[in-house]
């Protein structure tokens, strides 16, 4: 899918906004730069149990589950900080190999695909991300969305919850809609 050059514009400007790099700021980024950026940036404000990092040092591991689409766009991540973690990335898993990640973008699975990654996935300690349309409306805690012309989001608390995660009043906030329970 390709963005229209507005779409693509308003994205880009959104992402070098919320990193506040400058070396972001200076290139056009790609759209799957541009959802790179954004699933970094959503990790940014979830917390994790205590649990689901072997070690106070451990890495946060973000993969990519499914058609590898994303890769050299997640891969410019690798290294990067994150809540003070070192980020390691992985890409082209299954959903069983995804129970080893801490943030996990599903790109392009069937409907019965995605119907299982979520199921396994669902009680992990994983936040769940994709571009899919009606990703949280599945069970996916962030779905990357279009709408008044620029890449927007969606969050799913209950989806969240029983991932045992918890997002900040602030990703909250600037999503689109917020759908399922609330603790």
């Amino acid at each position: 899918m390709h963005l229209p050059p507005s779409l693509l514009r308003a994205a880009w400007l959104a992402a070098a906004l919320v990193l506040g790099g400058t070396a972001w700021a200076q290139t056009v980024l790609s759209e799957p730069e541009l959802k790179a950026a954004l699933v970094f940036n959503f990790a940014r404000y979830v917390e994790w149990p205590e649990r689901a990092f072997a070690s106070v040092d451990a890495p946060l591991v973000l993969c990519v589950i499914g058609r590898d689409r994303f890769g050299a766009a997640f891969a410019a991540l690798e290294g990067r900080k994150l809540q003070g973690r070192a980020v390691r990335v992985r890409t082209g898993l299954s959903a069983e190999e995804g129970r080893s990640c801490h943030v996990a973008f599903i790109s392009e699975p069937s409907e019965h695909q995605l119907a299982s990654i979520l199921r396994t996935l669902g009680p992990q300690a994983v936040l769940t991300v994709s571009d899919i349309e009606g990703f949280v409306d599945a069970g996916g805690a962030i779905g990357i969305v279009y709408g008044e012309q620029r890449l927007q989001f969606e969050v799913n608390r209950a989806a969240l919850n029983q991932s045992q995660l918890r997002a900040s009043s602030q990703l909250l906030k600037l999503a689109r809609a917020v759908v399922g329970s609330g603790n």
